[in-house]
Formats: C-alpha cells, sequence, structure tokens
C-alpha cells in the first residue's frame, strides 16, 4: 500500500507544475533566442520577420548579429531538406531540422528549440520530467544555422532532398509557417519525449496529411530520424542508407564556404560542391 502511495505522490508531483505552471514569450532570453519569428501567412504567400542571420567567427563567438525580413511564396519552393545535427556521445540522439530551397536561391531553416535564458543550459533529462523550458521556432538563412552547427556547437551536419511530391513539400512548409504563427498566441512547453524538435515537426506535418509520418522510436530517439524517413521512402536515394547518408555530410563544405557572405550565394554554391548539386 505504502509503494502504491508513494507511486502517487511522485506521478502528481510530475503532473502537477505542467497544468499549473504557463509557459510565457516574457522572459531574460539569451540573444540567439531573443526574438519570436513573427509570421503573416496569406493564400500561399508569407511574410516572416525576425529571420536570424547571424555570423560566426570559427571559434564560435558571434562576429555579427542580425536579423531580416523576407516574403515566401509556397510555388516558388524548389526543394526541402531534412537536416540531422548529430550529438557527440550518443548515435540515438541529434537535433532535426527542416530547409527551404526557392527560385531565387534563398534558403532558410526552420529548427523547433528549447528556447533558452540568459545563462541557461539545455538538460535533457530535466525537459523530459519537468516545464523548464518553452519552445518556439526559429527561422533562420542555412548560413546562420550551419554555421551555428559548425562553428559554436561543433557539431556534424547532414542534409537530405525530401523526395515527397513539391505539392507535399510545399504543405509542409506552409505546415511550419502556420505553427511558427500559432506558437506567438500560444507558448508552449518543451518536452524532451512528447515536444522536441523530431516530433513536433512531425505532428505538424500529420495536419497536413493524416499518418504522414508514422509514429516510431525516432520520435524520441531522433538521431534515427534520418534512417526512419529513409525507410520510408520520405528521402532521396542514393544507392541505399549508407551511401545517401554519405552524400549528405555536408560539415565540411560549410567550413569551406563559409568565407562566402551572401545567405543565398553560400546555399547555391553548398549544393554546386554537394556530389550530385543536390
Amino acid at each position: 500500500m505504502y509503494l502504491g502511495i508513494a507511486v502517487a505522490v511522485i506521478a502528481m508531483t510530475l503532473y502537477l507544475p505542467w497544468q499549473v505552471l504557463l509557459p510565457r514569450h516574457d522572459r531574460d532570453w539569451r540573444a540567439d533566442h531573443s526574438r519570436l519569428p513573427l509570421v503573416s501567412a496569406g493564400d500561399g504567400t508569407a511574410v516572416i520577420r525576425n529571420i536570424r542571420n547571424w555570423d560566426y567567427a570559427p571559434d564560435g563567438s558571434v562576429a555579427r548579429g542580425a536579423w531580416i525580413n523576407a516574403t515566401l511564396v509556397s510555388d516558388e519552393l524548389e526543394q526541402a531538406y531534412f537536416v540531422v545535427e548529430p550529438f557527440t556521445g550518443s548515435d540515438a540522439i541529434a537535433h532535426t531540422m527542416l530547409s527551404f530551397r526557392f527560385r531565387d536561391g534563398k534558403t532558410y531553416v526552420a529548427s523547433v528549440e528549447a528556447r533558452r535564458e540568459e545563462g541557461e543550459a539545455y538538460n535533457a533529462p530535466l525537459a523530459a520530467v519537468l516545464p523548464v523550458f518553452e519552445y518556439f521556432f526559429v527561422w533562420t538563412t542555412e548560413r546562420d544555422m550551419f554555421g551555428n552547427s559548425e562553428f559554436w556547437a561543433g557539431d556534424q551536419l547532414y542534409m537530405y532532398p525530401l523526395s515527397i511530391p513539391i505539392e507535399q513539400q510545399r504543405a509542409v512548409l506552409e505546415a511550419m509557417l502556420r505553427e511558427s504563427e500559432e506558437l506567438v498566441r500560444h507558448p508552449r512547453w518543451y518536452n524532451t519525449l512528447f515536444s522536441n524538435c523530431t516530433n513536433v515537426l512531425a505532428r505538424a506535418v500529420n495536419r497536413t496529411r493524416r499518418g504522414s509520418v508514422p509514429f516510431s522510436k525516432a520520435w524520441v530517439l531522433t538521431g534515427y530520424a534520418d534512417d526512419f524517413l529513409y525507410e520510408q521512402g520520405m528521402l532521396a536515394d542514393m544507392g541505399g542508407f549508407e551511401a545517401t547518408r554519405e552524400r549528405a555530410f555536408i560539415s565540411p563544405l560549410v567550413r569551406e564556404l563559409y568565407g562566402i557572405k551572401d545567405p543565398a550565394a553560400f546555399s547555391v554554391a553548398l549544393r554546386e560542391r554537394m556530389r550530385g548539386g543536390i
């Protein structure tokens, strides 16, 4: 009996904070998380303000902190990509993102992240049981996000072109824009298990087309997301998964091409240097 009571007390202790504490936008956010992307979406067109377009020095410090605005037209989307940033120490854990390339060469990344306050470090185990972070969409240029991963975080990057029809890719873009817009009005808690960088994206995609991304362990063990999507036929096949993954590895190219300051020119050059020009 005492064991049952103890379990009930622990469960209630972990459950109550999620119900009582309210997620907020008005905290002392660290600089790279300080601005919400403000989306005004219409019929096939969206204006985004506060797209991060920072420049990073080789030591990971911020050389320039700039924010830009952009107008995205769904019909001008040429290709969407699934980007994976594995974390050192475990094959099962990674950060995942989506990148969208448009007809004019401009390319933007949508990333779901645990929003951190000044001086606050990410803590995955704690965020699985307690509401310690809100989550939000970060929209950046590719040059910003890839430079952040390469120089600031020191992580590797893999970029896979989606193989689903372009109409579905455009629906995915529009879903990310809607989710970004909704989060401004209704902040939400981040949860390592249930609301993370991968399953928030998956649920948003599934709202455009039910069952598009079936539930799997990759929703939680995010490092397996690329393998899972490959098995689902959602990533371009370049001769088996290992060959596909090898061709998707872009970290050396990011470092090589980072001297190109214009974000669109950087993204164009990156694809020209990748095998097959994907």
